[in-house]
């Protein structure tokens, strides 16, 4: 039997990385998606992305999990960005999903609080943006939001808790502003 080259090496370190982390990965990936055939996607996308890596299989065993665990990290953030992108609704259709009993006028209200909120929100940080669009748009919970976020969950909670009171504050500077004009 002849020793193995160094690439052959590689080789089969590689395909022992599966055999070692799948399940402990598949199990938290399971915990950050809602659908299994989602989580075993994700699972392959972040082997591949480990078979590419050509430093991986030189890497303690480890620093090899801490790596795949952060990409099935990005790769669940990747997950829900894509799937946000393809269920947000421009404005303008959701006007015309709305009731049709709604006055003109009202209309134009809602319309403007929109827009306002819209403001409001792109005055927020990227991190408080982003808390807001795994919360409300992607409807995670607040467990899910930690682990993605590499954060504890009381720390959500109070990152939320003051995002929102930001919004509020700034909703009433502008009602008092609209009150006086």
């Amino acid at each position: 039997m002849q020793p193995l080259d160094t690439d052959e090496t590689l080789d089969v370190e590689k395909s022992m990385l599966y055999e070692r982390f799948a399940e402990p990965l598949l199990a938290s990936l399971c915990q950050l998606v809602s659908d299994r055939q989602d989580a075993e996607d994700l699972l392959l996308e972040v082997f591949l992305a480990g078979l590419q890596n050509t430093w991986l299989a030189r890497l303690p065993s480890g620093r090899q999990l801490a790596w795949l665990r952060r990409v099935a990290r990005n790769k669940v953030i990747d997950h829900y960005r894509h799937r946000a992108l393809l269920t947000i609704q421009p404005l303008g259709q959701v006007q015309e999903i709305e009731d049709q009993s709604v006055t003109p006028q009202r209309r134009v209200e809602e319309q403007e609080e929109r827009a306002w909120l819209l403001q409001a929100i792109e005055q927020l940080s990227p991190a408080q943006r982003e808390l807001l669009r795994l919360r409300y748009v992607q409807e995670l919970r607040l467990t899910q939001i930690a682990t993605l976020m590499e954060k504890s969950e009381g720390t959500v909670r109070k990152m939320l808790s003051r995002t929102l009171r930001h919004l509020r504050m700034l909703y009433e500077q502008h009602e008092r502003r609209e009150n006086h004009e």
